[in-house]
């Protein structure tokens, strides 16, 4: 065995798929490889067991349950010249002391390629299956409905994409062309679930122009095209975006991506009414020290109905800071707030997050993490408040 021979460029995108399935704390591990002559393979092994005392979310009558996780993943990974291709699978079993009503077995695979083929061009591809399921109280069933399925709701994703971009990474301008195909379905429930059943198209075009050597001014604009499955649902729309923005690596001390414009959604029902405003998302990490990192995201963006209103106009703000007191030792804050309006309905959601965490390293091969966490939701709709405090001790495995 021995570590794994990714570059710091391709790692992150690699690793996306698998770690959406993660549980539990950021990664910390130091991952080793199986060599299989020109393939290398990187099992891990999540694993996590907490406390819920409001498993279903409601406002009244709450069920607490310990509930535990197991996340084995793999991933396999060739490089040939510049170029990396990586076939990834993860599974997440959660299992409930309450009842097996609400277990769940999740699945995803994916194939990814990253394809450089001069310093001038250079492509990702992404071809993933999801199979995964909304907790019962989330989703399509909400307060007083939490528990009116037997069992959590079940869908799949089957997702396409590609980027492209043209220009050397040193060079004045770079452009950027993405586009992606996402097709949603729900697998049980049928009568109630079918009506939500859907494709989602997403195309973008980006210009960097580079200012200063590690900031770039960005231009970009964007197309979604939602289409769903049945003829008689009138939520069929398109949106389009239109933003500018930067990317910054400007010192040791702050990196990030902001961007910012206009957006505006057009339904193709004349029953339902188009809306337009402003739109925006930044990711940036501070690092006041280097061992202390304060994570920030905020974004304003349009998401699609579980059943009220038009759409959901969502404006979120997450903050975490991460302190390493030593090479093994970590603490972690999180705070999180958003803002749920739905659109044509006088229905609107306030959720307040608050966490902390601590991290051990206790061998290159093995993490520890004990997470709490207490989440709130005022609703101005019947039932849909709700309090919930979360414990749980995770570990991180791998060879």
């Amino acid at each position: 065995m021995k570590k794994v021979n990714i570059t710091r460029q391709h790692a992150p995108a690699l690793l996306f798929p698998i770690s959406l399935m993660l549980a539990g704390n950021a990664m910390a591990l130091e991952p080793a490889a199986i060599d299989a002559g020109p393939i290398q393979f990187i099992p891990q092994m999540n694993v996590q067991v907490g406390y819920d005392d409001n498993i279903y979310s409601t406002e009244n009558d709450s069920v607490d349950s310990v509930i535990s996780v197991l996340n084995p993943s793999i991933q396999a990974i060739l490089e040939k010249g510049l170029n990396v291709y990586s076939l990834n699978y993860a599974l997440k079993q959660g299992i409930y002391g309450h009842g097996s009503a609400d277990n769940y077995t999740d699945h995803d695979l994916s194939a990814q390629a990253l394809l450089d083929f001069n310093i001038r061009n250079r492509m990702e591809l992404l071809v993933r299956r999801l199979d995964t399921h909304e907790n019962r109280g989330s989703g399509l069933n909400q307060g007083s409905a939490a528990t009116a399925n037997d069992a959590p709701i079940e869908y799949h994703v089957d997702t396409v994409s590609a980027k492209y971009a043209y220009g050397a990474e040193t060079a004045k301008g770079i452009i950027e062309v993405a586009a992606d195909l996402n097709d949603r379905k729900y697998d049980n429930f049928r009568s109630q679930t079918a009506v939500k059943d859907r494709q989602v198209a997403n195309s973008s075009a980006t210009f960097y122009y580079r200012v200063m050597p590690k900031t770039s001014l960005l231009f970009e604009v964007s197309k979604k095209d939602i289409d769903y499955d049945r003829s008689s649902v009138t939520l069929d729309s398109q949106e389009s975006k239109y933003l500018v923005g930067a990317t910054w690596d400007a010192t040791a001390k702050t990196s990030g991506k902001l961007k910012f414009g206009y957006a505006e959604k057009n339904f193709d029902s004349a029953s339902r009414e188009d809306d337009e405003g402003i739109s925006w998302e930044l990711s940036m990490l501070w690092s006041p020290k280097t061992y202390s990192v304060v994570d920030i995201a905020t974004s304003k963006v349009a998401e699609e109905t579980d059943g009220t209103g038009n759409y959901i106009d969502s404006t979120s703000l997450d903050l975490q800071w991460t302190h390493s007191w030593s090479d093994v030792w970590r603490t972690r804050a999180s705070f999180g707030a958003s803002t749920k309006d739905y659109v044509s309905s006088d229905r609107e959601d306030d959720l307040r997050s608050y966490g902390a965490g601590i991290d051990y390293d206790m061998r290159r091969w093995l993490s520890l993490g004990l997470d709490y966490a207490y989440t709130e939701q005022d609703s101005n709709q019947l039932d849909l408040d709700y309090e919930k405090n979360t414990v749980y001790l995770t570990a991180q495995i791998s060879l």
